[in-house]
């Protein structure tokens, strides 16, 4: 092939794919489709309710000698075992987290508990509970980071 010839051809297609580009395609594509945009939801939920078994008894907790006696010191204790039943939340739950809530507001985490765990037991000094008027929930914990609480005990007391 001849080199004006070839040159014809490679400028033949240049103009043919420059028009091609500027010229608006033709071809035309319509369809309808039915699709479900639902997505489902969850909820985690705390455990539908707690139960509190307490007491209070008093502690011997030190001494002081006075005219040389020894006299005991006593301290009044609360000892409390708070369970639950499982939460109903289907899938991801970890633990529990036992929450107490203040009167003045605010809550503090008492414990943290695995997933098959239901119950959890501690002592305090009984003047906390004066003191702090608390109640108590427990929290559902979950793998992705979303809780739920229980409803909260009554005031504790001794």
């Amino acid at each position: 092939m001849s080199r004006i010839r070839r040159s014809l051809v490679v400028a033949g297609l240049a103009v043919a794919v420059a028009l091609g580009a500027a010229l608006p395609a033709w071809a035309a594509f319509s369809d309808t489709a039915v699709v479900s945009t639902r997505i489902p939801t969850l909820t985690v939920t705390g455990p539908a309710s707690v139960t509190v078994d307490d007491y209070c008894y008093w502690e011997a907790t030190g001494g002081y000698w006075s005219n040389g006696r020894y006299v005991t010191t006593f301290t009044q204790m609360y000892r409390a075992t708070v369970s639950w039943p499982a939460s109903s939340t289907p899938r991801g739950v970890t633990g529990y987290a036992i929450v107490a809530h203040p009167a003045a507001g605010g809550e503090a985490e008492l414990a943290r508990t695995a997933a098959g765990t239901r119950s959890f037991t501690t002592t305090v000094p009984a003047s906390y509970l004066s003191a702090y008027r608390a109640t108590v929930s427990v929290r559902t914990l979950t793998s992705y980071g979303w809780t739920g609480d229980s409803p909260r005990t009554p005031v504790l007391s001794c």
